[in-house]
C-alpha cells in the first residue's frame, strides 16, 4: 500500500524541566471501494419479494480514510496513534455519523519484547484474527456475505484495552472492555483473547470472547473460536468453527431474525473456502458458510443457514482492482426470518476498488 507521509518536526518546546525534540511521521491512508449490487429479496424494495439494483459499498472492504502516526522514544520503544472513520462513496456520508471516526480511534505504546499496548475503539481480537489470518473473505462486507464472522465476534469494541506480544511463532492478544454503566459495572464489559501460531505454510488460531449486555449484566454473549489455513504454491486454504451462545439479541440482531430478549440462543458455525492466485493478476476466492442454530424465536425452536460467495479480483496495479462476485444465502425452520419474504437470495455485484 503506498502512504502518504508527512514528517512534523516538533523542536523547540519549552519544558518545565528544559527543552526537547522530537520527529513524528503521519500517515494519511484509505480504501475507496465502491459496487453496483443485485439483490433478488429485499424488505427495502417493492415488497419484501422485490428485487434491486443499487451502488453499495465494496463487497469486500468499505471504503474508508485515516491518519496513523508514531514517535521513535528510543530504545526500541515507540508511540503511536490511530484514527479511523468509514464513508459511503455512493453519497458521501459516513458510515456512523454518530462519530467522528466510527472503525478506529486509539493510542498505544510499542515496547518492543515487551509488546504493545493500545488504548479506545478497537477490533476485537477475534475479528483480527479472521479478517488478517483466516477467513477467505477477510469478513465479507455486503451483509448477505459477513453475518457469520460478524455476529460471533462483534467486530469492534469502545473502551477497549488491548495487549498483543509476539513469542517466536506465537501471537497473542488479550483485551478487556469497560462498560459505561456507572450503577452496574459490569454491564457492557467485554473480554477477549486470540492465539495464532505458524508452522510452516501451515497457520493455527483460536479466539474466546464474553460480552456483558450493557443494559442488564445478567446477560450475556460467549463465544469460542478455531481456526486452520495453509499457503500452498499457488493457492491458500481456509477452515473454521464457532461456538456460541448468546443471552443479549446481538447475534439475532446482526444475523437479521427476530430480536426476542433474553433467548439463550446457541450457535455452531463452520466455515471454509480457497484463495487462488490463477495469474499474477487474477485472484479468486470461494467461501462456505453454515450455521447451525438454536433456541432462535423462541426455547427448543432450531434453524439453519448457508452462504456460497466466490469472488474474482483483477489487479489493474498494486493499488488498485476492478472484481465481480455472486453469492446465495438460505435459510430454513426457525431461521427462516433472517431473509425478508424467501427461503433464499442470490445476489451479485461488479465494483472498483483503490487503495491509497
Amino acid at each position: 500500500m503506498k502512504r502518504i507521509t508527512l514528517s512534523l518536526a516538533l523542536a523547540g518546546l519549552g519544558l518545565a524541566t528544559g527543552t526537547a525534540s522530537a520527529e513524528t511521521s503521519i500517515t494519511l491512508y484509505g480504501i475507496a471501494d465502491v459496487s453496483i449490487r443485485y439483490l433478488n429479496t429485499s424488505s427495502g424494495a417493492v415488497g419484501e419479494n422485490g428485487s434491486r439494483v443499487s451502488m453499495e459499498n465494496g463487497a469486500i472492504s468499505n471504503s474508508r480514510w485515516g491518519l496513523r502516526g508514531s514517535e521513535d522514544l528510543g530504545g526500541g520503544n515507540r508511540a503511536f496513534f490511530r484514527l479511523e472513520n468509514g464513508i459511503n462513496l455512493q453519497n458521501g456520508m459516513g458510515s456512523n455519523t454518530d462519530k467522528a471516526f466510527s472503525r478506529l480511534a486509539y493510542v498505544g505504546l510499542d515496547g518492543g519484547q515487551v509488546g504493545t499496548l493500545t488504548l479506545g475503539l478497537q477490533n476485537t481480537p477475534m475479528f483480527d484474527l479472521l479478517a488478517d489470518y483466516f477467513d477467505p473473505l477477510t469478513v465479507g462486507n455486503y451483509d448477505q456475505n459477513a453475518w457469520l464472522p460478524a455476529a460471533m465476534s462483534r467486530v469492534r469494541t469502545n473502551n477497549m484495552t488491548k495487549y498483543a506480544n509476539t513469542f517466536g511463532d506465537l501471537s497473542v492478544v488479550l483485551s478487556w472492555a469497560n462498560g459505561e454503566d456507572w450503577d452496574d459495572h459490569k454491564a457492557g464489559q467485554q473480554y477477549g483473547a486470540s492465539l495464532r501460531y505458524a508452522i510452516g505454510q501451515l497457520g493455527l488460531g483460536a479466539a474466546y470472547q464474553q460480552t456483558y449486555d450493557g443494559a442488564d449484566s445478567d446477560l450475556r454473549q460467549r463465544v469460542w473460536n478455531l481456526n486452520a489455513s495453509y499457503q500452498f504454491d499457488g493457492a491458500k486454504v481456509f477452515a473454521g468453527y464457532y461456538n456460541g451462545r448468546d443471552e443479549t439479541g446481538w447475534v439475532n440482531g446482526v444475523m437479521g431474525g427476530a430480536t426476542t430478549a433474553n433467548l439463550d440462543r446457541k450457535d455452531n458455525g463452520y466455515f471454509a473456502g480457497v484463495t487462488w492466485q490463477a495469474t499474477p493478476r487474477w485472484a479468486i476466492t470461494g467461501a462456505a458458510y453454515y450455521d447451525q442454530s438454536k433456541n432462535v424465536e423462541e426455547d427448543g425452536d432450531k434453524g439453519k443457514r448457508y452462504a456460497l460467495v466466490a469472488v474474482a479480483e483483477y489487479s489493474l496495479s498494486k493499488r488498485s482492482q476492478l472484481y465481480g462476485t455472486v453469492d446465495w444465502n438460505k435459510v430454513s425452520d426457525a431461521a427462516g426470518g433472517e431473509i425478508a419474504g424467501k427461503s433464499s437470495q442470490v445476489g451479485a455485484g461488479v465494483g472498483f476498488r483503490h487503495i491509497f
